[in-house]
């Protein structure tokens, strides 16, 4: 009889913790809040270190959003699960011309990502992610900039990256560490880049001062 009723008790217990589902709230946390290029709403105003900053700003803007497709709880401390990403990415230019000025559009840059993420246990988590980007010219540089034929356009490119995340509850934060390749053959960025940070995870309070880290690197950028 107790040969029975301890498998019989393992099952319960496990079953308690086990859960999974569909299009639901995210399981893991693995957004990096500095990043300019993760898909998340941001905004900032730049100067140009070419330029004198009462003359020309450069203002970058984001708007994104992420959903879970598909997550497995596996215990209190286990999971995965599979994300979907779609972000929008702004820039704008904001400069003095003959004394007029002038708030113009250089790019939009749409970028999809569809993420597998992993959180091994209490301390470590990682995430394989694609996604692809297409980059487009706003129109008000194509016009003052009197662009009238078009061009193939192979600033578009797609990526996959391994990025992990190891918490440090001490001092309630994570570090970040990832590598990155373009996979296009014909893209015009180089391949490689790489990306280390740390980032605070304690966000009970919603306005608070934090302490972050970033730091990210491309093989070139040539646009």
């Amino acid at each position: 009889m107790k040969s029975i009723l301890f498998p019989l008790f393992s099952l319960l217990v496990f079953s308690s913790f086990a859960q999974s589902g569909w299009m639901s709230n995210r399981s893991t946390q693995t957004n990096i809040f500095l990043d300019p290029t993760e898909i998340q709403m941001s905004g900032s105003i730049n100067g140009v270190l070419s330029e004198n900053v009462t003359k020309e700003q450069y203002l970058p803007f984001s708007v994104g959003v992420d959903q879970s497709i598909f997550y497995k709880q596996i215990s209190s401390q286990k999971s995965w699960e599979i994300v979907s990403e779609m972000g929008v990415f702004t820039q704008f230019e904001w400069l003095e011309v003959e004394g007029i000025q002038q708030r113009n559009l250089i790019n939009i840059d749409y970028k999809v990502a569809f993420s597998y993420v992993r959180q091994i246990d209490e301390i470590h988590t990682y995430r394989i992610r694609f996604f692809h980007v297409s980059s487009h010219l706003g129109d008000d540089y194509i016009i003052r900039n009197s662009i009238n034929s078009y061009t193939p356009n192979k600033v578009n490119y797609e990526q996959l990256e391994f990025t992990y995340f190891r918490q440090i509850p001490k001092i309630q934060s994570k570090l970040i560490a990832g590598i990155g390749s373009v996979i296009r053959p014909d893209a015009l960025r180089l391949p490689f880049s790489y990306i280390v940070g740390m980032d605070r995870t304690n966000r009970e309070k919603k306005t608070q001062f934090n302490r972050r880290f970033c730091a990210k690197r491309f093989s070139g950028n040539r646009f």
